[in-house]
């Protein structure tokens, strides 16, 4: 082990022990802060179905669409984002571009297997924010079978999984790059 090594896992070390933002913010929040609800694959899934029936029904009977309690972001990169999504998630960016939109709603952020949007969740509830992370994420949502669509909507199998470790069921398409 090079010095250089040791001194980051002597000032990650402290950074734990003494609990400071720095370790926060240099290692994603993954360590202290609040501790964050989890929410299951078949909770959210009957979440967005039930939300996209409701949005259904409106659009027969010319009513006003209603609002979804609840906003699920997708925290990966625009590579992850660009290969498929849940259906009825919005791209971290464009969460962040007016959060105002959706004050007072539960956000529910994933990602590939939960550890980026569990530092996420940590962020938002430290701003206030109603938030309960969905752990396992993606590579749940995909073993539970469930559909996934392009940004513009459109039903793909394709599933980017980060890396090449992950399996997924062979019904999906594995993308790594």
């Amino acid at each position: 082990m090079t010095l250089k090594q040791i001194l980051i896992l002597i000032a990650f070390a402290l950074c734990l022990i003494a609990e400071t933002p720095i370790a926060s913010a240099q290692f994603g929040g993954l360590f202290g802060g609040p501790n964050i609800e989890t929410i299951e694959t078949d909770e959210l899934h009957k979440m967005l179905e039930s939300q996209s029936q409701a949005e259904l029904k409106a659009k027969e009977s010319s009513a006003e669409i209603p609002q979804a309690s609840f906003v699920v972001v997708d925290v990966r990169s625009d590579a992850e984002q660009r290969v498929s999504v849940i259906p009825g998630a919005i791209t971290k960016a464009q969460y962040e571009k007016d959060t105002n939109l959706y004050a007072d709603r539960l956000v529910i952020p994933y990602c590939t297997i939960g550890g980026r949007s569990g530092a996420y969740a940590k962020l938002l509830a430290g701003k206030g924010v109603k938030v309960k992370n969905y752990k396992g994420s993606i590579l749940k949502w995909v073993d539970a079978g469930h559909p996934l669509v392009t940004l513009d909507g459109k039903p793909t199998n394709r599933v980017h999984t980060y890396s090449d470790r992950y399996r997924i069921p062979a019904t999906y398409e594995q993308v790594t790059e």
